[in-house]
């Protein structure tokens, strides 16, 4: 058995441009959001701005309604990964032996490796282009929303994983082992969270360009990282080989 496989690094680089045009009279950048095809909407916080944006579609709107999903969302997860922070565990399995724990974390490792196609998949250009429309192209309200949702599932599911994890009662010697496994998403985790707070203020300031109407192009460039923390890595590895050392038989992982 080894860690996780998945190669660290960029999943997806987003990269939206727009040049600027006599659309409308720029709007207030209050947070109010302006009629239809108005200049300068900033990215919707709340539900109710949601709507107002599906309604108003405003300029930019595909990508401020996609930054204003995962916003919104992410906030809506804000329990949940505040017992995630702190520590918070299930009552977790008890796995009697370490035939038993490898195979679950073989497992886990397993599941993993999904969690990080689903991000994949979702971030993919096809993705993309189908939800928030090609150049030139208006989008889809509706999958873009079902674009975020997903989006925010793979984030709840690395945080569902590690708590798991972390949760689980192998025996006493392997206790160690299964806590550093749990810590492999906490990268991703967090890369997820700096990823919507960056496409929120680069959505809003690509609006803002927009409705300066000075001929520029607007683009907004927004990178998801996945990875692993190499300390984390590497402090799975030198347990690995503490726990097979004192393992005799069978080869083990």
């Amino acid at each position: 058995m080894t860690g996780p496989v998945f190669q660290a690094g960029v999943v997806h680089n987003v990269t939206l441009n727009y040049q600027t045009g006599p659309v409308a009279t720029p709007a207030s950048l209050t947070g109010q959001v302006p009629a239809a095809g108005a200049l300068g909407a900033k990215v919707p916080r709340t539900r109710e701005e949601l709507t107002k944006t599906r309604e108003a579609m405003p300029n930019l709107w595909e990508y401020l309604l996609l930054a204003g999903e995962l916003c919104v969302g992410l906030k809506g997860l804000e329990s949940k990964r505040f017992d995630y922070n702190l520590g918070h565990r299930d009552s977790g399995r008890v796995l009697l032996d370490e035939d038993g724990a490898t195979a679950h974390l073989v497992g886990a490792f397993s599941e993993m490796q999904q969690i990080v196609s689903g991000a994949e998949r979702w971030l993919s250009q096809d993705a993309q282009h189908k939800a928030l429309g090609p150049p030139g192209t208006p989008g889809d309200p509706e999958l873009i929303g079902h674009l975020a949702g997903r989006l925010l599932g793979v984030y709840e599911s690395l945080i569902d994983w590690a708590v798991d994890l972390r949760s689980e009662r192998p025996p006493a010697h392997m206790l160690r082992l299964f806590e550093l496994a749990s810590l492999y998403p906490r990268a991703s985790i967090k890369g997820f969270e700096s990823f919507v707070e960056t496409l929120v203020e680069e959505t809003d300031r690509a609006s803002a360009a927009l409705a300066r109407q000075d001929g520029g192009v607007a683009t907004i460039t927004v990178t998801y990282v996945m990875t692993i923390d190499p300390d984390v890595t590497k402090q799975f590895e030198k347990e690995k080989r503490n726990v097979r050392k004192g393992r005799k038989g069978a080869a083990w992982f």
